[in-house]
């Protein structure tokens, strides 16, 4: 099944920029840095595809998976340094892709995570033509629920996912329909207008 995303993918992927942060295409420069920040324990058991302890060649191997994908490295934008991952994936529904993202634990409580998905999840609608964006977290990792609930995700339940580094787990699932992130967008555009 073809999906929108992969005409974002299919393209080099164009860089997103935020206030703080540039989002561009993972490189071969950013693997030890990749490598270093993704074999910590405390970040692997919070995802699902990312296995302890993790290796250069673990790092090489998400590059290749990387590239032709709506996969970005989260990089602060005043030094290009990289800091994390957030992308995209399509889903077995039509016009649905679901989110996800990791940032290394020197970066975490800063805001950075909530910049990079917003930045996603635009993309995501504005250009990729989503009808909804879902996403899920571990039930114990209140610090990712907050990044989805401040990008407008709503909670839609919860369920168990194997992580590579923690074994079976209790998630929360999180979805974004269009409507609602449209409503979003304009809410925000006239509380700004009213300052």
């Amino acid at each position: 099944m073809r999906h929108d995303l992969d005409d974002l993918a299919e393209d080099p992927l164009e860089p997103l920029s935020t206030p703080r942060l540039r989002l561009r295409a993972p490189l071969a420069a950013d693997l030890p840095r990749i490598a270093e920040l993704a074999n910590d324990r405390g970040v692997a058991e919070m995802l699902a595809r990312v296995p302890h302890p993790y290796t250069l060649e673990d790092a090489e191997d998400f590059l290749a998976i990387a590239e032709g994908s709506v996969v970005f490295a989260v990089a602060l934008a005043a030094s290009d340094e990289f800091i994390g991952v957030c992308g995209l994936r399509p889903t077995e529904r039509a016009r649905t892709a679901d989110l996800g993202y990791w940032l290394g634990r020197p970066h975490w409580g800063r805001g950075y995570a909530t910049e990079a998905a917003q930045a996603v999840v635009d993309l995501a609608f504005r250009q990729g033509g989503m009808d909804c964006v879902l996403a899920g977290c571990r039930a114990i990792n209140g610090r990712s629920r907050r990044v989805l609930e401040k990008c407008g995700f709503q909670y839609r339940g919860t369920s168990t996912f194997v992580s590579l580094a923690a074994g079976r787990v209790a998630g929360e699932q999180f979805g974004l329909d269009r409507r609602t992130w449209e409503s979003l967008k304009a809410w925000g555009r006239l509380g700004a207008e009213a300052c």
